[in-house]
């Protein structure tokens, strides 16, 4: 599936985005797993090490504040 995904776009789409040109190494779900996403070609896509880290980060956070928040 990694290899699959490199193939048909080998560049960070976050990086893409932000008009900058890195090669992707990391893949990364979308909508992550723990929040209901699944593991199917539609949620996944390729990211570089820096922009994984920042998503993997915001994505942590969020698990911290609803965990947060059913405790309350």
């Amino acid at each position: 599936m990694r290899d699959r995904l490199f193939m048909s776009n080998p560049l960070c789409v976050e990086c893409e985005r932000l008009g900058r040109v890195t090669l992707a190494t990391q893949r990364d779900h979308i909508k992550p797993l723990a929040e209901g996403g699944t593991d199917d070609d539609d949620n996944v896509q390729g990211l570089c090490v820096d922009c994984h880290e920042a998503k993997s980060k915001a994505e942590a956070a969020r698990g911290a504040s609803r965990a947060w928040l059913d405790y309350r």
